[in-house]
């Protein structure tokens, strides 16, 4: 009786144990948000904070991906999330890229205090893109940690669509500046 008792104790114990928690950078679209750290603190490379991993309620996707979705899903909601300048193709320094038709323009910068302009869509597919990758899944992350369900981060920015049956797919979807 004792050898049963001692082992229901520890498959009890070894089933309510928790696992160490692991740590990711706070998402800033470079290499480093793939590093696992064991403890809170700083990212040593880019100098975010690292958050709990299962906190990250986001996937990533490509723009071939993207163009699919699109295709399937007509009521998905694109959000834009760099400067309004980019946006429109009105910035006076570098490229702007274009920007997808239909799609929403939140600067990252103004998201958190923007965000019932789109609590409608907490239920609804919403891809998220920037320029480069590194605003837009910061913007994911928040999104997810304000309970919007079905959030997408598009890898790379509009400044990475380069094939041509991205850019074939997109052009339906997509206008140049």
């Amino acid at each position: 009786m004792k050898y049963i008792v001692a082992s229901l104790f520890l498959a009890f114990s070894l089933a309510n144990a928790q696992s160490p928690k692991e740590y990711v950078c706070l998402p800033c679209g470079q290499d480093c948000d793939q590093q696992i750290h064991k403890e809170p603190g700083n990212c040593p490379h880019c100098g975010m904070k690292l958050i709990e991993k299962s906190t990250l309620k986001f996937g990533n996707i490509s723009f071939e991906e993207m163009c699919a979705r699109l295709k399937a899903n007509p009521k998905v909601v694109l959000l834009d999330v760099r400067s309004p300048e980019e946006f429109n193709g009105t910035r006076e320094e570098g490229e702007t890229y274009g920007h997808f038709k239909k799609a929403i323009n939140i600067n990252i910068t103004e998201l958190e205090a923007r965000l019932s302009e789109l609590e409608k869509y907490k239920n609804t597919e919403i891809l998220v893109y920037c320029s480069h990758s590194h605003r837009s899944p910061r913007a994911s992350y928040l999104l997810g940690t304000k309970g919007f369900k079905n959030v997408k981060n598009v890898s790379g920015g509009v400044s990475t669509i380069s094939s041509s049956a991205a850019k074939e797919c997109l052009k339906n979807f997509y206008q140049a500046h």
